[in-house]
């Protein structure tokens, strides 16, 4: 991979962070708004992994990119996981068919396509940090045999 395609790589993953975290804003509105409130164990995965670890990853990329790709892949899988089985899957209080039904209208809606928006960014945000992981391999360096033994 060349210096101008991960530079761009690069960019597009701080993009989808910031996409991210202003979705996840907008979603948690919607989920008091509505009172679609998480349990404390949810809670516990949700503020580091879905909320924090994205935006550290965010800071993490232009100085040490490895590691902050390594952490945004971590985060996006985690909650790509979890948006995906709480609000597609699991027939919970949070499911988006549930919450389809519930007052005020525009809320409603907003859950729904923050929930869907969250999975496209994470699943995004994903594929950003695997390349960036994988596209720029350590050159492998030749080492001379000693013979001085």
């Amino acid at each position: 991979m060349n210096r101008r395609s991960t530079r761009t790589l690069k960019l597009t993953a701080l993009w989808l962070v910031g996409f991210h975290f202003l979705t996840v804003v907008l979603h948690s509105v919607a989920h008091e708004v509505l009172s679609v409130t998480a349990t404390p164990a949810q809670l516990a995965f949700i503020v580091p992994v879905i909320i924090f670890a994205p935006v550290v990853a965010g800071f993490m990329l232009p100085k040490i990119e490895k590691a902050g790709a390594a952490l945004l892949l971590a985060s996006m899988l985690g909650s790509l996981v979890f948006g995906v089985y709480y609000h597609f899957v699991a027939h919970t209080i949070d499911h988006v068919a549930h919450v389809a039904r519930l007052r005020p209208e525009f809320w409603s809606a907003t859950f729904q396509v923050t929930a869907g928006l969250l999975a496209f960014s994470e699943a995004l945000g994903a594929a950003a940090a695997g390349l960036m992981l994988a596209g720029r391999p350590q050159p492998f360096k030749q080492h001379a045999a000693r013979t001085d033994f």
